[in-house]
């Protein structure tokens, strides 16, 4: 009798939780010998994928160690993790070392997720799961009359009765034009050709300022460059900074009750000038005074001042911008979900720049590294970027910038971040997926899904066994970017795939 088989594509943080706690589900059950697991994952490693692959020190998590578990209800996981193995850890913990609110560097938290996969992969075996492991990248997947088959690039291909999608973090497409320069790099990871081709005295530019572009910075740094960065970007704004222990207030106003209160007794649901009326209210209860919204405005400042400033809030940990987003991470997914269509749209226009620089904040350590480059006159932020050229006869790349403003640069990094939009992901397979109407981009950004079983859907319709977790799902969901969210989601992903399988609630 075959075993019925789930294939989880992408064996990074997200790949690893859902393969744990589908054992883990299963065994409990009692059904995981009739069930083999099988991770399609491209790199030589499960776990050391383009985000926690990196070797480089300056590249540090962006969220405290007691939310990085991959457990589902186990945040803390890993932050016991590092108290049980502080040998290894050392100088890879930055901020309160030893402690639960401790920030690791990205290479440690890739050693924890190998290290959790290769436990669960020995306990799975031993318990009787058939689990196996290619490494190869897909690249399509059909729809059969029975499950699935999934075409992996080296020509070979894969049957399953379950698909789940969980490709990480998609690097955006935006300057494809620009791909076929030497000079040119897509993206901040891996930071190896980075570090083979750039000369250490060169003067560089990064297309972005948030935090794939601190990314970039931290390499060049950690390996001894000595030349000019300039940082190209639309708003010209760095990511504030985080306090080594951030607060988390209580909140009065901008709360789920009071948003409830809104359906309840005006039988509508609540808009973004709902929300931005209800945060602006507690800011200034937060702060005990009327606020001058119009002086809070960054675009157009001084990125050098503004990030000494935010640097020394930090240290007196932080102000009411930057903690009530951070008290909001438990509640602001249902929030989302609360909004139309229409006015998720009007929130990434209006707010969604200064909602990333204050909910998604830049380490203490890395904040003063980049105060350091500035003092250096090393460091410069330009804002307004409008268009990216290569210019043949320089063999230079030309960028324009506030009014018609050039700039020159030899060599370019693109940190402008991960692929919001299906279109602009760099992924064979999501490009086939859609091609093929198997997947349904979501106008918002991402794909198409059913957020309470996360399940892929098209045309209004979950599609049975086909599940997705994780960046590709940001248009519907909105803490994609963090581990902890995303186990969150797995949980109920793996709560939903069990109970097909064995035919009860799991």
């Amino acid at each position: 009798m075959s075993k019925t088989n789930i294939t989880i594509i992408g064996g990074g943080a997200c790949g690893i939780s859902a393969f744990v706690e589908l054992f883990l589900q299963l065994r409990i059950a009692g059904f995981h010998k009739s069930i083999s697991i099988t991770i399609i994952e491209e790199n030589k490693e499960v776990g050391k994928g383009l985000a926690f692959g990196t070797s480089q020190p300056g590249h540090i998590l962006n969220t405290q160690a007691d939310l990085m578990g991959i457990h589902v209800d186990e945040p803390e996981h890993f932050s016991d993790w590092l108290i049980e193995n502080e040998s290894q850890v050392g100088s890879e913990v930055v901020d309160n070392q030893g402690q639960q609110e401790a920030f690791a560097t990205r290479r440690l938290y890739g050693d924890y997720l190998k290290s959790q996969f290769e436990h669960y992969l020995q306990l799975a075996e031993k318990e009787g799961m058939q689990v196996s492991v290619i490494h190869a990248e897909a690249d399509r997947i059909s729809n059969l009359k029975s499950g699935f088959k999934i075409h992996l690039a080296d020509g070979k291909s894969h049957q399953s009765d379950f698909v789940l999608l969980a490709p990480g973090t998609p690097i955006a497409n935006n300057y494809a034009e620009l791909e076929t320069h030497s000079t040119y790099f897509a993206s901040p990871w891996p930071s190896a050709p980075l570090l083979k081709k750039i000369p250490k005295d060169a003067q560089v530019g990064i297309l972005g300022s948030s935090l794939s572009a601190i990314d970039a910075l931290m390499t060049l740094e950690d390996n001894g460059y000595t030349g000019k960065i300039t940082c190209y970007s639309l708003d010209g704004l760095l990511p504030r900074v985080q306090p080594d222990d951030q607060p988390m207030p209580e909140r009065k106003y901008i709360t789920l009750r009071n948003l409830h209160e809104i359906q309840r007794t005006k039988l509508r649901r609540p808009t973004v000038k709902d929300m931005l009326r209800l945060f602006m209210k507690e800011v200034e209860d937060l702060e005990g005074e009327k606020i001058d919204w119009k002086a809070t405005a960054r675009t157009g400042k001084d990125a050098a001042t503004l990030l000494k400033a935010d640097i020394a809030l930090a240290k007196k940990g932080g102000d009411a911008l930057t903690n009530i987003p951070y008290s909001l991470r438990y509640d602001s997914t249902q929030m989302w979900k609360w909004l139309e269509e229409s006015e998720k749209l009007k929130f990434k226009k209006w707010l969604g720049g200064l909602w990333g620089i204050n909910r998604h904040c830049m380490p203490l350590v890395n904040a003063k590294r980049i105060a350091q480059l500035f003092s250096d006159d090393r460091l410069s932020i330009i804002p307004n970027l409008a268009s990216v050229d290569f210019d043949k006869k320089s063999k230079s790349f030309k960028l324009t910038y506030g009014k018609e403003q050039l700039a020159n640069e030899k060599y370019l990094i693109n940190a402008t971040g991960p692929a919001s939009a299906v279109k602009m992901m760099k992924s064979e397979l999501i490009q086939n997926l859609a091609k093929d109407e198997l997947i349904e981009p979501d106008p918002v950004g991402g794909i198409r899904i059913n957020p309470d079983t996360m399940q892929v859907t098209v045309d209004g319709k979950s599609t049975s066994g086909f599940y997705a977790v994780g960046h590709i799902t940001n248009g519907m969901l909105l803490d994609v970017n963090a581990v902890w969210f995303n186990v969150q989601m797995i949980g109920k992903l793996c709560r939903h795939l069990t109970s097909e399988i064995i035919g009860k609630p799991a």
